[in-house]
This record gives C-alpha cells, structure tokens and sequence, in this order.
C-alpha cells in the first residue's frame, strides 16, 4: 500500500514536468521594457539597464539601452579555469563576459570593461583621481572608506534575471548587479531539478533525462606562432599540460619579439600610495599595463570631528587623488587664529 502511494506520488510529479512550458526566451528590443516580471531579454546589442542609482535592487524593472562604450565583439571573453577564482565570478558592466571577480590592487575597466569587474566591496577607482573608472578607462580596485564613497560615481550594472532554490522553492527574481549568481536560468530547469530530487527521494531513482556526461578537462597553453594560447582541453594523458611560464619560456628561447619585456621599474611611492599589480593578458608574456603608484583612500583621515582647547578643523591641503596628496588634510586651530 505505501509503496503503490509512493509511485502515485513520483507520476503525478512527472505529470506535472510534462505540463510545463517550453524555457524559451522572446528578444527584447532596443526601448523595451525588460526586468522584473517582464518576459524575455534583451536583444544581445542591449543591456538591461534601470536608472536607479543603487548597485543591487530586487525585481527591477529597466529598459533595453544601448551603451556606447560597450563594443563586445571587440574582444574575447578571457578564458577561465575551473576553480580559478579565488573569490567567486562577476559579470562586467558591459555584460560582455563573466570574469574572476577583481581583487584588492588589481586592473579593472579598460576598453568594454574587458579587464574586468572589482569583488563586492571594492571599488574600481580612477588610477589618479576621484573618481569611479568607466570604460575606456583603466582603474584599479580598492577599499573606499564610508565617508570618502560620495566621490566616487555609481557604475550601473545590467539587470540579471534567474532562479535560485531558496527555502526548498523555485524564486525567480531580477537584480540589478554585477555580482548576481543563479543557478538556473528558468524556472523551468528550477522546477525540473526540484522534482527530479523529489522522485529520488520517493523512488530511490533519479529520472532518466539525457545528462552530459562527465568529461575531464585540464588547463592546457599551446604555442602558436609567437603566442601562447591557453584553454581548458580535453585530458590527454599521453602530454603533460603546459603552464603560462613554460609557454612563455618557449616563446624567449625561440626568440619572439613580445617575449622580451622592458625591465620593471621599481617604484617608491608616497606614504598615502601603494603599487598595483601589473596586468598580463591570458596567452600574453609581457605585461599590458604596468605597475603603477596609486591612492591608498584607507590612509586617509576624516575630518576631525573634536579638536581640544574648543579648536576647530581647518582644511590644510586638498586632496586630489594623486599619489602624495591623495586626501584631505586637516588640523585643529584655536577660534580667532
């Protein structure tokens, strides 16, 4: 008796898979309304875009907007291994290419924003200056103290929409962010997962849906004229996979030309500064942007909110967001001096 109400259960769940719509999505055009409830995306040309100046809104509504300065087929999305990203995946403002999310001193922006996108947290900062990057423009990822962020321009991010699994159900959503992360894309590969657990639970057998196969892949740079070209292959047992710095060391010895890079200069940068990291594009030897001296907005002081002997703050220096005088400086003067 259990066991036949066990199968009435795992049919009518297959029943209702049967009777669930197609996952197709329509194209939005350029105008459109897109977002939030609305069915379908942007045309690839487009990117989901609200005005509102939050990073992050739930269930938002936007329009389809073209964004001059994002040109995706100017370049390739950067290939990436599995695992490699030491703190999760971002999606660029452009919504060219999921990247490993920015850290701490690294490059960001750059042409389509295709250096990538700042971890959550950080804040992709002019190299010198005030001021949030936007593409073309090169940045660097940092820490922003609480009082200093007004200066620094929200970067609008595309409205993502999918599904996550919250609380054993399927919530579909929209969110206005660069660091979105669903697992599904439609509700209905949401739902299909869920029952698929469900039957397994009940049955003790998972559905037999044509699933990929597993297939072993490994990180892998072959040398092509004078460039290394590096990808996630096939496992080949019969070839040891070759690394970036052995690559690049085939490159020296046969003498190509981009293999021999300038000397890097060391630079001494003021006590408010700190050296970034140099950026070195996947299959590349040499770096395409160099280290460079820049604003360390965590050594900046606020203004003094109590001087002693009733002083008061006065501003000694502006800060302009270049090496040396990055901050505003400050000092307490009695009243009539």
């Amino acid at each position: 008796m259990v066991s036949s109400t066990l199968w009435s259960s795992a049919w009518k769940l297959l029943f209702m898979y049967l009777l669930m719509p197609g996952s197709g999505f329509l194209l939005l055009r350029e105008g459109e309304k897109c977002g939030g409830f609305v069915e379908g995306r942007c045309n690839p040309d487009f990117l989901c875009l609200s005005d509102e100046p939050e990073e992050e809104n739930i269930s938002v509504e936007g329009l389809c907007t073209r964004v001059p300065a994002c040109n995706c087929s100017e370049f390739q999305c950067p290939p990436r291994r599995r695992g490699d990203c030491r703190s999760g995946v971002v999606t660029d403002p452009c919504g060219c290419c999921t990247h490993c999310a920015r850290q701490k001193g690294q490059v960001c922006g750059g042409p389509s924003w295709r250096w990538g996108y700042c971890d959550r947290g950080l804040i992709c900062t002019l190299v010198v200056g005030l001021d949030s990057a936007r593409a073309p423009q090169i940045g660097v990822c940092k820490e922003v103290p609480d009082y200093l962020s007004e200066n620094f321009t929200t970067i609008l991010c595309p409205i993502h929409t999918g599904c996550n699994i919250r609380v054993g159900t399927c919530d579909c959503y929209s969110e206005q962010s660069c660091h979105s992360f669903f697992h599904y894309d439609t509700f209905e590969q949401c739902r299909q997962d869920q029952i698929d657990e469900e039957i397994h639970y009940i049955t003790g057998e998972l559905p037999k849906r044509d699933r990929p196969a597993y297939v072993c892949t490994e990180w892998n740079c072959e040398v092509q004229g004078c460039q290394c070209v590096c990808q996630e292959r096939n496992c080949d047992y019969r070839t040891v996979p070759l690394s970036e710095a052995t690559c690049c060391n085939i490159l020296k010895e046969s003498g190509c030309r981009n293999t021999s890079c300038h000397g890097t200069p060391t630079l001494l940068c003021p006590a408010d500064s700190f050296i970034s990291e140099p950026h070195t594009e996947p299959g590349q030897c040499c770096p395409v942007v160099p280290a460079m001296c820049t604003c360390d907005f965590q050594t900046c002081a606020p203004k003094p909110t109590y001087c002693p002997e009733r002083g008061l703050p006065r501003l000694v220096a502006k800060g302009n967001g270049h090496p040396g005088t990055c901050c505003d400086r400050y000092e307490c003067v009695k009243e009539g001096h």
